[in-house]
């Protein structure tokens, strides 16, 4: 007989299909959902039972856990405010947990909603990227109750290798934001580094290596900046993606009413890279933008 609790999950993107994968693989009896069926395939053919709307995932997995790891801040109110979304077959003891990039007021008006319906929540954004989704090494920032935590840890475990309880609700997304704008700045001077020295002479990979093991080096030299040497742009996580972060952690800065320069200038670029249209690139696109304003 299968231990592992019932577990709904809705959002089937390039974290999310690896991250509900991984729960399949863990025992998990997983329910799940994405605005494209399509993306289901795989899991349903694995044992998944697939859902057309939240709300009926919702009715059944009352008192469950459900999981959603969707888009942005606007596809993660529609799953649950939406009349067919999560709230309207909301239980008591459901705990729902967002584990992707959302808005920090948000998460606090979602929070209270669910609170107001009897359930619970959980902010537990992640960072590792496709990869770490595929290897089930993401790291967790969870906000929200110790007991909740508790609650979801063995669903955490299946697709995770650190997690950290922040503090209350909303602190997940703090660490999130605070790690997305560190991300996307340093992925630009990364990509401006390695171009310098493409274009002094040098070679880049070596230039990497060099690099390695000293103050310079991070997981965003080593990653993002292999891929930079590479010319290997498929999307692990889009610069879209990317964008959106840097404007949500701008947002919280000018609600808090704090000036914040190195997030503005970083925030610009991303937001010409996509305008250039080379937003669908990976991150470590930065490069190729980098290159297209040097052409």
């Amino acid at each position: 007989m299968n231990s592992q609790p019932t577990v709904g999950f809705i959002g089937l993107g390039l974290m999310g299909q690896a991250m509900a994968a991984n729960l399949l693989l863990a025992g998990f009896n997983l329910h799940i959902h994405s605005r494209t069926k399509a993306k289901a395939k795989q899991l349903i053919g694995q044992g998944a039972r697939w859902y057309d709307h939240p709300h009926q995932l919702a009715a059944n997995l009352r008192g469950g856990i459900i999981i959603i790891c969707v888009s942005d801040s606007s596809a993660l109110a529609t799953v649950i405010n939406n009349p067919h979304g999560l709230l309207p077959q909301l239980s008591a003891d459901t705990l729902i947990i967002d584990m992707g990039t959302s808005r920090f007021d948000l998460t606090l008006e979602l929070a209270k909603a669910v609170t107001e319906k009897g359930g619970h929540y959980l902010d537990a954004p992640v960072s590792g990227g496709q990869k770490g989704a595929q290897d089930a090494n993401l790291s967790v920032m969870v906000g929200g109750t110790e007991a909740q935590l508790t609650r979801a840890m063995p669903a955490f475990n299946a697709m995770a290798a650190s997690i950290t309880h922040v503090g209350p609700t909303g602190c997940g997304q703090i660490a999130k934001t605070a790690n997305q704008m560190i991300v996307g700045v340093s992925v630009g001077i990364v990509a401006e580094a390695l171009h310098l020295a493409q274009q002094a002479g040098a070679d880049t990979g070596q230039v990497k290596q060099a690099l390695s093991g000293g103050f310079a080096d991070s997981k965003i030299l080593q990653i993002h900046g292999q891929r930079m040497v590479d010319h290997t742009f498929t999307p692990g996580a889009r610069a879209t993606t990317q964008l959106k972060d840097m404007q949500q952690a701008s947002i919280l800065a000018q609600q808090l009413g704090i000036a914040l320069p190195l997030l503005d200038l970083s925030t610009r670029q991303w937001q010409a890279m996509v305008d250039a249209g080379q937003g669908e690139l990976d991150q470590s696109g930065y490069l190729a933008w980098i290159e297209r304003l040097n052409a």
